[in-house]
């Protein structure tokens, strides 16, 4: 642990959430809520996630850096970067509002796996960057499945315990109707929708480029983190997600920035250190979807018709 205290990236990390957490304090957001975030999500489960990986055989590393990666990865983080501003834009022409709900997400996660998935591979594979040059797992099957059981059932858990859209769907009103078949449909919309669109560009990529760069795995953890994080806001900012999170309709930029550094960008910690230690895609990728789909379940459910 003294290694990853000495880190210059970890203290980058620590510095950065300490400034967002003094932003949300002074715009009046209860403390509690982000410390709450960072003790379970940033320390918590991260820890679990080490913990259920402890004795694992080290994974195959990613390709060294080459001279050509600097220019690919500031491409690939521009085009996300102008995606995530003209998607809102893009989807409302595509699909106005007043259309299906539905119809729009459909097209919203095809867009997106466009973006972050389709594309970015055709690009990288033209560059010559593969599939297996991101790293590989070496550990068996039954031990990536254990790993997958412990984060899950600890990640169900918090969700029982502090999720408040994860008690919607336990109510009479969503109880009474097909919740199981929503709960599991949810889930597989979220593993493909989330999951493969995240953890493809910002694990199998991002933060394997990273750590080929930094020659550090934590490194590449802490600074994977705060990219994953930064990268929610333009969806606070200038699409008016921030009213789910009781931001209201149209938070500051420091207020959004702050948010998703607190909150997201501690979450992308556990899904950090797990590439870190497995680098088995379909782990991070399911387990993404674990976590996202009982806070979306109900609202899953309603957008479908269930």
């Amino acid at each position: 642990m003294s290694a990853v205290f000495r880190n210059r990236h970890f203290r980058l990390f620590v510095g950065v959430y300490a400034l967002a957490l003094g932003v949300l304090v002074a715009g009046g957001r209860p403390v509690e809520e982000a410390l709450g975030a960072l003790v379970i999500l940033g320390i918590a489960l991260p820890l679990l996630a080490l913990g259920a990986c402890w004795r694992m055989p080290e994974p195959a590393p990613p390709q060294s850096w080459r001279p050509d990666d600097a220019a690919t990865m500031a491409i690939l983080v521009g085009w996300i970067v102008v995606f995530l501003v003209v998607k809102g834009p893009l989807l409302d022409a595509l699909v106005p509002y007043g259309s299906s709900e539905a119809l729009r997400d459909t097209v919203n996660a095809a867009l997106k796996l466009l973006a972050f998935v389709a594309l970015p591979a055709i690009f990288l594979r033209r560059r010559g960057f593969g599939w297996r040059q991101a790293g590989r797992p070496v550990a068996s099957p039954g031990r990536l499945v254990l790993v997958l059981a412990v984060l899950a059932i600890a990640c169900l858990g918090v969700q029982y315990l502090i999720g408040r859209q994860f008690r919607v769907v336990l109510t009479d009103e969503y109880l009474q109707r097909h919740v199981v078949i929503g709960s599991l449909l949810a889930f597989a919309w979220l593993t493909i929708e989330a999951g493969l669109v995240e953890e493809f560009f910002f694990r199998w990529y991002l933060q394997s480029r990273l750590a080929a760069w930094s020659g550090s795995q934590v490194s590449a953890v802490f600074l994977g983190s705060l990219v994953f994080g930064l990268a929610h806001a333009p969806g606070i900012w200038l699409r008016g997600a921030g009213v789910g999170e009781g931001l209201g309709s149209n938070p500051s930029l420091a207020t959004t920035l702050a948010y998703v550094v607190a909150t997201q960008g501690v979450a992308g910690l556990m899904f950090g250190v797990l590439w870190a230690r497995t680098r088995s895609f379909l782990l991070v990728v399911v387990l993404h979807g674990l976590v996202d789909a009982p806070a979306n379940a109900a609202w899953f459910m309603d957008k479908w018709g269930l």
